[in-house]
């Protein structure tokens, strides 16, 4: 049955369409999932059977930005035939895992067939337009200049790198700062470039979105009023005790 179903070129380049972009905004999907992202996208609808042979089938004769092993369909960084492919694409599942999906407006979505598409653009325009301004490097602009380290910047927040080997790059691409509050101005930058980005372990959402919309509703609300501490009064052994029970302190809670 399978082996035998018929897909129109334009199909498969639909479905093949999608899953460049989803591959570039999530890094690795399931089959499955991937059928939830293109059904919510067109009207008619697919099957995780015509998907993985559409897939499968323009992959022998296209050139794709995807790959596929078993049930998992993943972008350029993770080819099967990577020595690392299963540690991690098992540690990006595990991240993902229990996470929404970021799902943009169908014309935003597919701007991400674009390998390298970024957005928010923002965040990294205000780090470029502070290093060239303040000359932290003198290779300028271009790939082999600023515009590559923000592209290897981009990539390393994409793989969940820590922050201290984000700060490692730069130092180790020759950036210098006149002193700390040069170098801070700097890291800020940085973190805000990091918070905003879209990262595969979040299946597409920012660390800043994530927050926003997911984990800041279940913090517990200070209360309007604050708080008012008011010392226990000081109860005398004659006294009566303060439970009520008739008797003094000291013959009751006060033994």
């Amino acid at each position: 049955m399978a082996t035998t179903m018929k897909i129109s070129h334009e199909r498969k380049a639909l479905i093949s369409k999608y899953a460049t972009a989803a591959v570039c905004l999530y890094g690795v999907i399931s089959v499955d999932e991937f059928v939830d992202v293109f059904n919510h996208y067109e009207e008619v609808h697919t099957t995780a059977e015509e998907a993985l042979l559409a897939l499968k089938r323009l992959a022998r004769t296209d050139e794709v930005e995807y790959s596929i092993s078993n049930d998992i369909i993943s972008g350029p960084e993770f080819q099967p035939d990577f020595y690392d492919y299963e540690d991690n694409v098992e540690a990006i599942r595990a991240s993902q895992k229990g996470k929404p999906r970021y799902l943009p407006e169908k014309e935003e979505f597919l701007k991400y067939i674009e390998i390298g598409y970024r957005e928010p653009e923002k965040p990294y325009a205000d780090l470029k337009a502070h290093i060239l301004k303040h000359k932290l490097t003198t290779r300028g602009e271009g790939i082999d200049g600023v515009d590559g380290d923000l592209l290897d910047l981009h990539e390393m927040i994409q793989f969940g790198v820590n922050s201290t080997d984000e700060f490692d790059y730069f130092t180790k691409r020759g950036y210098k700062f006149k002193g700390m509050d040069d170098f801070n101005e700097f890291a800020q930058l940085v973190k805000n470039a990091h918070n905003n980005t879209r990262m595969y372990d979040n299946n597409g959402f920012t660390p800043k979105e994530i927050f926003e919309k997911f984990e800041r509703p279940k913090l517990q609300p200070l209360p309007k009023e604050p708080f008012s501490f008011q010392a226990t009064p000081k109860v005398g052994r004659n006294d009566p005790c303060p439970c009520g029970s008739g008797l003094k302190y000291k013959k009751c809670h006060g033994k």
